[in-house]
């Protein structure tokens, strides 16, 4: 038994080691059934296959070189399957206090706590209290059909509604067999790409006012209104909810391709305005540069975060899906390397002109309803898409038509294992907002 259980605990050290060896990437660490499993992305192949590695209880992946997995490992996993957690680190000193912050926050941040461990201003530490938001999502999937379960999905956060319908619908596609026509893909990027827009502009509004730029801050809100005013008119939903569908639409897109090209070119005029001034606002810059950098290490982090951070990914390029080979026609990948808040102002500004390129080749053309087929079959399939904030996953397990199972793993739930390094980091508490504006990482994605 116990040379078992030893075999056990190498093979899914070594499943994670080898993937990583081989410039593959781990998507999620799952029980099924009687052993836990590991999703791993083939880079080269583009293929995602799983690996059964026996049963429990097993070493945590985050405490042997792996920490993008910690969230991964704490949900939905049967008593024993993992050894216990680590306890938090503990920082003491003459003059040391916590600060706490939350669960309630200021306007409409949503619900975590920070425990901030400061000496005077400068910050030592930093621990995160989750789980206010916790819905049981994947548990409220079980048993329903593809359409109930869609809605679901649709609903894990406002500002990725398209992202999850999109990665969903790909499961279920994968799952049957099936793929989506040459029109259908060209309008899902499209819409992913408008999603994109309408989030980084978000983002930094949101990072401009954490630094007092308050007209800037007003201006990127104003242009983020009207990208969702534009959704609203194509989709009949600001935030783009119950379009897409698997193998088909939810609802009808109108034709807007006559007000497109003016609204697209009147967003990137006053977008690359704003821009420049921010560019040339010292009082701004100088907050940025240096504050909130991420260490470095194995934290294999996703989106902006870590293409930021000198990471080089993006699923539109790395497995394209949809329209993406298409759209994507000349590489370019927004990227930086310091890993600072500064970096991850640039590549959100570079992303936002990129969707309006993209926005401008795909178009915007109407569509009529198709319902959704009446599903059946059994399978299991994945979805891998690139969301606004990184790469999305989903796994569904299909019998007789219902979702048997369903895991969804967000890249917020990956790229939160570096806020707690990058906070501390030679930081002081009035660096803290800018810092988590420039993450603006999403909480309802983490407490899934």
């Amino acid at each position: 038994m116990q040379k078992t259980q030893e075999a056990a605990d190498v093979s899914l050290i070594a499943a994670c080691e080898q993937a990583a060896q081989e410039g593959n990437r781990v998507l999620d660490v799952f029980p099924a059934e009687d052993a836990v499993r590991v999703a791993v992305w083939e880079k080269v192949a583009g293929a995602i296959t799983e690996v059964d590695v026996g049963a429990g209880p097993h070493p945590r992946p985050s405490r042997h070189g792996f920490p993008s997995l910690r969230f991964a490992e704490e949900q939905d996993f049967l008593p024993g399957t993992f050894e216990a957690a680590a306890a938090d680190l503990e920082v003491i000193g003459h003059g040391m206090h916590v600060m706490p912050l939350g669960p309630v926050r200021a306007d409409v941040a949503e619900a975590l706590r920070y425990e901030l461990d400061a000496l005077g201003d400068e910050i030592h530490g930093l621990t995160l209290r989750r789980g206010y938001k916790h819905r049981g999502v994947a548990d409220r999937m079980r048993g329903l059909d593809a359409a109930q379960a869609l809605e679901v999905a649709e609903r894990v956060t406002g500002t990725s509604t398209v992202a999850h319908a999109l990665a969903f619908s790909l499961a279920v596609e994968d799952a049957l067999g099936v793929a989506a026509d040459q029109e259908l893909s060209v309008m899902r990027s499209a819409l992913a790409e408008l999603e994109r827009l309408h989030s980084h502009l978000g983002d930094l509004a949101a990072l401009a006012a954490s630094t007092g730029t308050v007209v800037a801050a007003a201006d990127l809100y104003r242009l983020r209104e009207a990208v969702l005013r534009l959704g609203a008119r194509w989709t009949g939903h600001r935030y783009l909810r119950g379009a897409i569908a698997p193998g088909g639409w939810r609802r009808g897109l109108a034709d807007i391709r006559g007000e497109l090209p003016a609204v697209l070119e009147n967003v990137e005029a006053q977008f690359i305005a704003v821009r420049r001034a921010l560019d040339h606002t010292n009082s701004f810059l100088d907050r940025l540069h240096g504050a909130g950098r991420i260490p470095a290490g194995p934290l294999d982090l996703v989106g902006v975060v870590g293409r930021s951070a000198g990471v080089r990914e993006d699923v539109r390029w790395d497995r394209p899906y949809a329209a993406y080979p298409e759209l994507c026609h000349r590489r370019h990948m927004p990227g930086y390397a310091a890993g600072d808040a500064f970096g991850r102002y640039y590549v959100r500004c570079e992303e936002v002109l990129q969707s309006i390129a993209m926005l401008r080749r795909a178009g915007g053309t109407g569509c009529e309803f198709t319902s959704m087929p009446v599903l059946s079959e059994d399978g299991i399939g994945h979805g891998l898409v690139e969301s606004p904030r990184g790469r999305l996953f989903y796994r569904v397990e299909l019998r007789s038509g219902q979702v048997l199972s369903c895991r969804i793993r967000t890249a917020s739930s990956i790229n939160w294992v570096a806020v707690p390094l990058a906070v501390p980091n030679h930081n002081i508490l009035q660096d803290f907002p800018i810092i988590d504006a420039s993450f603006n990482l999403s909480v309802a994605s983490l407490d899934l």
